[in-house]
């Protein structure tokens, strides 16, 4: 019996990827193409689709062109997209609008508009997607108010994962999870919401059909695929968004376990077997497979902060900017840093928010600034990870993935401002990982992983501890400079 093989396909914001994995999910083969982001005017954060697909098209080929002797026993292709794009779709099934992505916030000034005019908690309570200026929500709200002519051109309203499977198979689907994301899908109902389709302006019929993340494609686009080398048979699975794949790419799938993100942005994710939605809306709540919910939070500001850093500081050195920080110690000697550079989802959910150092004396050199950043990421994910524990409960264990794992220092700190155990795995792309997985008939299954366990210092969870309580405190002060100065600019 010949050996079968699959491939995981992740459509992110920055680049696209995709795994080629045996029959026991080790990685075989790996490509990725890197996504252009225009962002031509002050909150524009755009993408074009078929540019896009492009790309998918080449790492594809790309793939199957280095294994040509065993394509024709790959069997199948699971995919995973970043959430909450916006694409318009003309009647000839082609764009008619750039791609809208999550990190678009130009719909923010119409969102306060229309939270000033009446409560919207009940949009969160019906769809578990936060009110803010990343939701495809909020987005279409925006676009009724000044794009109104080319919303009621639209044929179809989708997301890049559907234009890419649309593509592939001529379907318009849209699984439960990617929907569940869009504050229009009512969670209880697992259907789009009427009320909230009037709302925004938009019929049921211009929404592509949601269906469930083991949902497989009956109709194939062959001449397409066969262009990209499948002239066999091929299982198209929809699968589910990166975030809640991440979780079962790393094996964070049971109670009490958490898994910690910190790439461009960051989050930190749990499992629940039933809806739970924070009392405030600072927790997001979506929807994986049946009977299994994913509750967490998302920060926008991440490793983007030390990228901004490094450009002022005329580096692009990681080594450098590390050893900078290791010359002073834990708590930055009072330097600290509010990283909402990029506006911010949760805790705060303000798209306005702006990013502060506190503290600063003419002690402080360029080692401070660096460690107060990375200690900053660090206290605003510690605030999300509080609310979350509060709504689902003790985490006993949390998984870590992302970029910051490239720094020893800043892997030191989370665990140090976490003061808890953090588990790296050597599970790569996690996301094409769990999208293979979740089409098993058990996400338990047993994959083989190196792990290794980051463990805090308690001299230095002493030291963060004061520092937390600092940064929190000064937390409503720092609110009420960003009221101000909304009111001030308006």
């Amino acid at each position: 019996m010949s050996a079968r093989y699959t491939l995981g396909l992740d459509i992110g914001t920055t680049n696209s990827k995709i795994v080629l994995y045996n029959e026991r999910l080790e990685v075989i083969d790996s490509a990725y193409t890197e996504n252009n982001t225009y962002r031509d005017h002050l909150g524009m954060a755009e993408q074009q689709a078929d540019e896009i697909y492009l790309g998918i098209k080449k790492i594809i080929k790309d793939i199957i062109g280095r294994h040509i002797e065993i394509k024709g026993q790959i069997q199948s292709l699971s995919l995973s997209s970043a959430m909450h794009s916006v694409l318009l779709i003309s009647d000839d099934d082609t764009p008619l609008s750039p791609l809208y992505t999550w990190a678009d916030n130009r719909s923010n000034g119409t969102l306060k508009e229309v939270r000033n005019e009446g409560d919207l908690d009940w949009i969160y309570r019906r769809t578990g997607t936060p009110i803010h200026s990343m939701s495809p929500f909020s987005k279409l709200i925006w676009l009724k108010k000044t794009q109104l002519g080319i919303l009621e051109e639209a044929k179809k309203i989708v997301g890049i994962k559907e234009y890419v499977t649309y593509k592939l198979t001529g379907e318009w689907k849209v699984d439960y999870s990617i929907a569940s994301a869009t504050g229009l899908l009512n969670l209880e109902q697992l259907d789009w919401d009427d009320d909230i389709l009037e709302m925004v302006g938009i019929n049921y019929e211009s929404l592509s059909e949601p269906v469930d993340t083991n949902y497989l494609f009956s109709e194939k686009n062959l001449k397409e695929l066969e262009e990209l080398g499948f002239n066999h048979p091929l299982a198209i699975h929809i699968g589910a968004s990166d975030g809640v794949l991440s979780n079962v790419g790393l094996g964070a799938i049971n109670q009490g376990e958490a898994a910690l993100t910190i790439g461009t942005s960051g989050a930190i994710r749990v499992i629940s077997d039933e809806i739970k939605l924070d009392d405030q809306g600072r927790t997001f709540c979506y929807y994986l497979k049946k009977d299994t919910w994913v509750i967490g939070g998302a920060v926008n500001n991440g490793g983007n902060t030390l990228e901004w850093l490094s450009t002022l500081f005329e580096t692009t050195n990681l080594d450098e900017l590390n050893a900078r920080a290791e010359e002073v110690s834990a708590g930055s000697d009072g330097v600290l840093f509010y990283p909402y550079l990029n506006g911010e989802r949760a805790p705060l959910w303000d798209a306005s928010a702006t990013g502060h150092f506190i503290g600063i004396k003419p002690i402080h050199i360029k080692g401070h600034f660096v460690r107060a950043v990375m200690e900053g990421v660090m206290y605003n994910i510690y605030d999300v990870y509080q609310v979350l524990t509060n709504l689902v409960g003790d985490i006993s264990t949390i998984k870590v993935t992302g970029g910051f794992l490239k720094s020893d220092l800043w892997k030191r700190i989370a665990a140090n401002v976490f003061n808890h155990e953090l588990i790296e795995s050597d599970r790569i792309e996690s996301s094409c990982l769990g999208a293979v997985i979740l089409n098993m008939k058990d996400i338990q299954s047993d994959i083989t992983s190196k792990e290794q366990s980051i463990k805090p210092d308690q001299k230095e969870v002493e030291r963060y501890s004061q520092a937390l309580a600092v940064y929190q405190e000064l937390f409503q002060p720092i609110l009420a400079i960003h009221a101000l100065k909304s009111k001030r600019v308006e």
